[in-house]
């Protein structure tokens, strides 16, 4: 069950403009990550869940999408995400952000695999201009943004390949597939 949903789960670049996204179900999403583990229990990662229209727009024109494909507008024209959810660490919780680095990849992960049980698709964005995403958002200033969390319906089904040395994800005739290291790749004896 765990192993087909991480199959299923891919960074999704391209979402079906159709599907709309509740609050609620990004709330859902949310919650689950009060489940994961956290650095000394703190627990300092907050959450803001975007589905309002100009706020969508303006958190999307904060951000930079797939870096690889350069000559390719990603997400094509009309397939933008319609919700976002923005991780933060709470300086007025943990002043030091660097060892919550890794609670953001736990928690932003174990969104993106409830939001792929739930039917939906997302994509982890690290490269994102936080002040305009901060205004937009009417944020405080002990809310540091550490990563944008892109959800929606996928347009699209990323196919995993064998990595055969370049690990770039391409897109050809409209599929994208992704490199992946085999097992013996990562394994050291």
């Amino acid at each position: 069950m765990l192993r087909e949903l991480l199959e299923k789960n891919r960074s999704i670049r391209s979402f079906d403009p159709t599907a709309k996204i509740t609050n609620e179900e990004l709330l859902d999403m949310i919650d689950c990550t009060r489940l994961c583990p956290s650095s000394a229990n703190l627990q300092a990662l907050k959450f803001c869940p975007v589905t309002e229209g100009d706020k969508v727009e303006k958190v999307f024109s904060a951000t930079k999408w797939a870096g690889y494909l350069r000559d390719t507008k990603i997400p094509p024209e009309g397939c933008e995400p319609p919700a976002y959810i923005i991780v933060m660490n709470d300086t007025d919780i943990a002043k030091n952000t660097t060892p919550f680095f890794k609670d953001t990849g736990i928690v932003s992960h174990t969104i993106l695999l409830r939001a792929c049980e739930m039917g939906y698709g997302g994509c982890m964005i690290g490269s994102f201009d936080k002040d305009i995403i901060k205004e937009a958002l009417s944020l405080p200033d002990n809310l540091e943004i550490t990563l944008v969390l892109a959800i929606g319906k996928a347009k699209e089904e990323p196919v995993i390949t064998e990595c055969t040395g370049d690990i770039k994800y391409y897109r050809e005739n409209g599929t994208h597939f992704v490199p992946k290291r085999s097992l013996r790749d990562i394994v050291v004896k």
